[in-house]
């Protein structure tokens, strides 16, 4: 746990629901296999928690540069407060760090909602999609809205193509940068997504992710400070600029929630200085 249920839950219903599915040796092969599966088209999806993703890091390190064909999403549990776990990590930092877009789900609607999305948006931007999940969304239940599954619209095979797939030196610069422009497009569609909503009305803004957008709005809600506080989720990885932007200009202080590092916080910092909001920034550093 927290995301052994995931490969027990598609080994249950994989026939069922006609997908092919298999344990592996370990996290590395794991990715390995998905990502092999993805070159061929094919859309892949492999799960783990953070010390498995870390396990992993040697093949994820270069799959951004190579790029997917069918999208590929490794869901990569977080287990904050190392419940079930020896250690704490936090995958967000890995959007900066490799160029893997990390979408943080709030709620098990969430995790449905970015799940889905993510695939398309993988293949769309050809960058393998992190989906973490921490413990508190793992473990909780909640409504969610079914739907029909997509129907694979392309073939699927493997054409072999060396300064295509194979990152020596030589190709691995030329990948570099294209890697750049990739990633920037996907700030560019995480911005026209649903996963920034803004909320209230108030001059006290409160941004937050992951499960903490949850109970922030929990609490906002209980209390009835609809009125007095805006409240920002931020549910993907590399934040827009515009979402910053524009939830700043509408707030005169800002109150971080967010579990594990204050990367958020330090984000709403740096954009607070760039447009030169003199604006209180709260969170873990204070």
């Amino acid at each position: 746990t927290p995301s052994s249920e995931i490969g027990d839950t598609f080994a249950r219903i994989a026939k069922d629901a006609d997908v092919l599915f298999e344990y592996s040796v370990n996290e590395k092969i794991a990715v390995e296999v998905a990502f092999a599966a993805s070159l061929t088209g094919a859309r892949a999806m492999c799960s783990m928690k953070h010390l498995g993703l870390s396990y992993a890091n040697d093949p994820i390190s270069t799959m951004p540069y190579v790029g997917v064909e069918g999208g590929l999403v490794l869901v990569s549990a977080g287990d904050p407060s190392a419940i079930t776990s020896p250690n704490e990590q936090d995958q967000r930092h890995l959007s900066r760090f490799l160029f893997l877009p990390v979408f943080d789900p709030a709620t098990p609607e969430d995790a449905r909602r970015m799940t889905r999305y993510a695939f398309g948006f993988s293949e769309a931007t050809r960058l393998p999609v992190i989906l973490r999940p921490t413990t508190r969304v793992c473990h909780s239940s909640g409504m969610v809205e079914l739907g029909p599954l997509p129907v694979r619209k392309n073939e699927i095979g493997f054409t072999k193509n060396p300064p295509r797939y194979v990152p020596i030196p030589v190709n691995a610069r030329r990948m570099r940068k294209e890697l750049t422009e990739r990633y920037r497009h996907a700030a560019e569609l995480l911005q026209a997504s649903e996963f920034y909503p803004r909320s209230g009305r108030g001059r006290r803004g409160i941004i937050a992710g992951g499960v903490a957008y949850a109970y922030a709005a929990q609490v906002i809600e209980d209390l009835g400070l609809e009125n007095q506080v805006t409240l920002q989720q931020i549910g993907a990885y590399p934040i827009p600029d515009r979402v910053l932007d524009e939830f700043l200009a509408s707030v005169d202080s800002v109150l971080v929630v967010e579990e594990l590092t204050p990367l958020i916080e330090e984000l709403v910092s740096l954009c607070a200085f760039r447009s030169r909001r003199q604006i209180p920034v709260f969170g873990k550093h204070s």
